[in-house]
């Protein structure tokens, strides 16, 4: 749990391991609301089989012990990991909430041994991601396909 003061008001934070069915659903549908049908998709994969490598952790943010944010922390060795399709919800966007993720996101990579974050960045958030220190450097060439095809890699290293 993480305490933060955004404005006048006290939040209280939990950046939680998806485990239950309702973390799941609530995981789901922000991800699929706010990545793929606000974006006019509809070929979201609740599925895939990488939200179950057991390297690849799915994380559900909440404030109050409201779902408003999702992200997977993906492991890729050399003490990197990939952050993976970050979404807030819509009705709290632009809040400070972003960053209150990216805080926690760094703390828990931080345990699991990563100093480096990598992410596929969309156009319309890399200066938020610049906000928050990260440097745009290609990572993996490869990884900008799909989804992803339009994304500028950036890096953070957690030293």
């Amino acid at each position: 749990m993480e305490i933060a003061l955004l404005g006048n008001f006290l939040m209280k934070y939990d950046l939680i391991d998806v485990q239950s069915p309702d973390d799941w659903k609530d995981y789901h549908f922000l991800r699929r609301t706010v990545l793929w049908e606000a974006k006019g998709r509809h070929n979201y994969n609740e599925n895939h089989a990488d939200e179950r490598v057991k390297a690849n952790h799915p994380l559900l943010l909440k404030l109050h012990d409201r779902p408003i944010g999702a992200v997977r922390l993906d492991e890729a060795g050399d003490c990197s990991g990939v952050v993976r399709l970050v979404s807030i919800a819509p009705d709290v966007q632009r809040s400070g909430h972003g960053s209150v993720l990216s805080s926690l996101i760094e703390a828990y990579a931080r345990r699991l041994g990563i100093t480096t974050l990598l992410v596929n960045a969309a156009p319309d958030a890399v200066g938020f991601y610049e906000k928050m220190g990260w440097k745009k450097e290609m990572w993996d060439e490869s990884e900008l396909r799909g989804l992803a095809s339009d994304c500028v890699q950036m890096t953070k290293n957690l030293h």
